[in-house]
């Protein structure tokens, strides 16, 4: 699915993907992000990269659109 298509809506994004997505919208930075989860910073851009993928968009602006339009967050 592109961005913008309205096809099915995934699945709502784990406590964890949703915590990352809340501190994106706020403008956390990837590493503080990370460490509030106690996750590696490597990590965090792979859980990023994924919700990206499965929200269909390829910028963190776009992600920021997607999870407030289809309240992930």
């Amino acid at each position: 699915m592109s961005h913008g298509d309205a096809g099915p809506v995934p699945p709502h994004p784990d406590r964890v993907d949703g915590g990352l997505l809340r501190l994106l919208l706020r403008g956390v930075t990837g590493a503080a992000a990370a460490a509030q989860f106690g996750i590696s910073l490597r990590t965090r851009r792979r859980r990023v990269a994924e919700v990206m993928e499965t929200a269909g968009v390829t910028t963190r602006t776009q992600l920021g659109a997607e999870t407030v339009r289809r309240n992930w967050a």
